[in-house]
């Protein structure tokens, strides 16, 4: 179904979900209150301004504007109408004053534009791919996307990072890690930061601590045992410092052997493996940040077959496909207490095979969204599945600006099996580590 301002196509006859509209500019409008569009005109004006002292064309007209409009603005209001600028232009008005350079790199307004923009209705996203797993050393390039509409922009390229087909990148906090061989990249595709990070695993994945505001990664160390890879020891690095700056400390568990994906939930990390080794009690990691301890979590064998982990409602939960490369049908499993490892389990049927798909998680709507793993060969539309489990909806929405024309991938030197890893509900922060 396609109308006017909208591309969106839906797979069955049930009352459809209201789609995503075409109009960037609606969707990009800052919500600025009537009261305040006069003092934030005023706003704009002191940044220009101030670029002007800076180049040194400033008039003396303009020498007596900067000092009016910084008595006519209260602090409270400039610090309000700060949190609902975009990235770029906040990291512009830095040049505004030391007073609101101190206020933007200070904690509690970095604690506050994140909760503003994670109130934002709309659900924004990454997309991670790189140009080719063939391609090797300085050629290689992983391309960070974000979009929270039907076209995508390019954040970041990182020269020198790849993406295999066994990794993703996951959003936690406003920054997207990635792992490949054994080290560690993690960025601000917001403020463009990017850190890496030498590591003792090639599984390590990024977790945030929100009672400490602590950034750390947990990197599972495989021993060897039998033709098996088993896991009992941890390198958790503590991030911070500013500019990279970290700690580094062991930790210990029982044997397992990893499965699943990884997710940071609430500040715990958590990933699907079997215990003590292959194909014996099915269990799930739990690795707490903030106290950096591990625990195991009892589930039902089925929940960890062709399964992904993902969060839904604030909970973990596993999506199961019953083949091993098509979600034509699935089981969604609900950890519903943590403390006894009670799971509940619905089951689902989608009216098309989705092949080569993975399930990175859910929508601002509880939709669950159905993702590629690779981008197509040759120049195709790029498109996300949602599927509504309330009235078993599933639509199709295309996302312009990925890999879809021979414009696009001879820029970015695309060739064949170029690995994708989206990541649903991504928020725009402006912290730095």
């Amino acid at each position: 179904m396609k109308r006017k301002g909208y591309e969106t196509e839906r797979f069955s006859s049930h009352r459809s979900i209201e789609p995503i509209p075409l109009d960037l500019k609606k969707m990009t409008r800052l919500q600025v209150k009537p009261h305040q569009k006069k003092l934030l005109r005023k706003v704009e004006s002191r940044v220009c301004l101030k670029r002007k002292e800076r180049d040194g064309n400033e008039d003396d007209e303009s020498d007596k504007r900067p000092s009016k409009l910084l008595h006519s603005i209260p602090l409270d209001l400039e610090v309000e109408i700060m949190t609902r600028l975009p990235v770029k232009s906040l990291m512009r008005s830095r040049c505004v004053s030391k007073t609101w350079s101190s206020i933007i790199l200070s904690q509690g307004f970095v604690h506050a534009y994140y909760a503003m923009s994670s109130s934002a209705t709309r659900s924004r996203f990454t997309v991670a791919f790189s140009n080719s797993v063939f391609v090797k050393g300085d050629a290689q390039r992983l391309f960070i996307f974000s979009s929270s509409s039907l076209a995508a922009n390019l954040h970041m390229t990182i020269p020198s990072l790849s993406l295999s087909h066994v990794s993703d990148c996951p959003s936690v906090h406003g920054f997207v890690g990635c792992c490949y061989g054994f080290q560690f990249t993690i960025c601000n595709p917001s403020t463009g930061q990017v850190v890496s990070l030498p590591c003792k695993g090639n599984r390590t994945s990024l977790g945030y601590d929100p009672v400490d505001g602590q950034f750390k990664a947990l990197s599972l160390v495989p021993t060897p045992v039998r033709g098996y890879h088993i896991c009992v020891v941890h390198e958790v690095i503590k991030l911070g410092g500013g500019g990279g700056g970290e700690s580094r400390n062991m930790v210990t568990s029982p044997p397992y052997s990893p499965l699943t994906n990884r997710l940071c939930i609430n500040g715990f990390i958590y990933f699907g493996a079997w215990a003590p080794r292959p194909r014996m009690n099915p269990v799930i990691v739990c690795f707490d940040v903030r106290h950096e301890k591990i625990s195991f979590i009892k589930m039902p064998k089925d929940v960890l077959s062709y399964s992904v982990l993902i969060e839904y409602k604030g909970k973990l939960a596993s999506v199961v496909r019953h083949q091993p490369l098509s979600f034509r049908s699935f089981d969604l499993w609900i950890l519903e207490d943590v403390k006894k490892g009670v799971w509940s389990k619905q089951t689902f049927d989608l009216p098309c095979d989705l092949v080569n798909m993975t399930s990175p998680g859910t929508n601002k709507a509880g939709e669950i969204i159905f993702a590629p793993t690779k981008l197509s060969h040759g120049a195709q539309p790029f498109y996300i599945f949602y599927y509504n489990t309330q009235i078993k909806d599933l639509r199709r929405v295309r996302i312009h600006g990925i890999a879809d024309d021979e414009g696009f991938r001879r820029r970015y030197g695309l060739v064949s099996d170029c690995n994708v890893s989206v990541s649903p509900e991504h928020v725009e922060s402006i912290a730095f580590l």
